[in-house]
């Protein structure tokens, strides 16, 4: 069966191709950025391909090929370090900013080929953030490509402030410090609460006991951050019931943060919303 690819290169002060947003305009394509600031002598080719035409509620099979932009050369697992327990982290969200996935693929058979199975519950053209770190530069970078049919209605964000999420029965709460503002750091912080009361029963999930992805309505910008202070050495450690997070926005208006944590041994997605000036 014909394989659908897109395949995009990203280069910081690289001219850049005009592209569709998710709301079917045109505008140039800009460098795709991160809270991890990326670095000029990183230029990674991001190929995305599917083994069929992505559909609500079916499964595809997918394959990404990671390789640089200078000289072709095929990125293997053997010429990736490990950030955060995995060699490779793919962050996938809808323009709709409420479908998020966090995949980790397999490698392929072929160098430089990496292969998982997705599922979209949107018919719509997603954005697939990779995320690691080359042995040949010790930087970590997030380099994106995307995958899918743009939506034929117009995408509409659920821009509603949200700071307080219930998930399966747990109370999950985002405290920030002062509003959020572009381009500045502010200390963040999630209270989780079970029955009312503290629950600091937390396993860890890919060596913290947290992660928070950010991503603006924009569409352009990915933001990955981790709990401060000690992070688990051991899957019997607990955390809770509250941590602290280190957070820069990149752009002023809406972003959608997930929360991702592990609770006996389940994977819990928990979506808050903010406003960044």
């Amino acid at each position: 069966m014909k394989k659908v690819v897109l395949l995009l290169t990203l280069m910081i002060g690289a001219a850049l191709p005009a592209c569709e947003d998710p709301n079917g305009h045109h505008e140039m394509a800009m460098p795709a950025k991160a809270s991890h600031m990326r670095h000029p002598e990183q230029a990674i080719k991001v190929g995305i391909s599917s083994d069929k035409p992505l559909v609500a509620g079916e499964t595809s099979h997918m394959t990404v090929r990671l390789s640089y932009a200078k000289d072709g050369a095929s990125i293997t697992p053997d010429d990736l370090d490990i950030v955060h327990t995995k060699k490779l982290h793919l962050l996938i969200i809808d323009p709709s900013l409420s479908d998020y996935q966090h995949i980790h693929p397999d490698a392929g058979n072929i160098p430089g080929e990496y292969t998982f199975d997705f599922t979209p519950l949107k018919n719509a053209r997603y954005r697939v953030w990779a995320n690691f770190i080359p042995t040949r530069t010790g930087k970590e970078v997030y380099e994106s490509a995307d995958i899918g049919t743009p939506a034929k209605d117009k995408t509409v964000i659920d821009k509603t402030v949200s700071t307080h999420t219930v998930v399966d029965g747990y109370d999950f709460t985002l405290t920030l410090d002062e509003p959020l503002k572009a381009g500045e750091a502010d200390m963040a912080s999630m209270t989780i609460t079970k029955d009312g009361k503290p629950f600091a029963q937390l396993q860890p999930v890919l060596g913290a006991f947290a992660h928070m992805v950010g991503f603006s309505k924009n569409f352009k910008s990915v933001m990955h951050v981790h709990p401060l202070g000690e992070e688990p050495k051991t899957d019997n450690m607990r955390g809770g019931p509250k941590l602290e997070f280190h957070i820069e926005p990149e752009f002023k208006g809406f972003y959608k943060i997930f929360a991702q944590v592990r609770i006996d041994d389940k994977i819990i997605f928990v979506p808050f919303g903010v406003k960044v000036q």
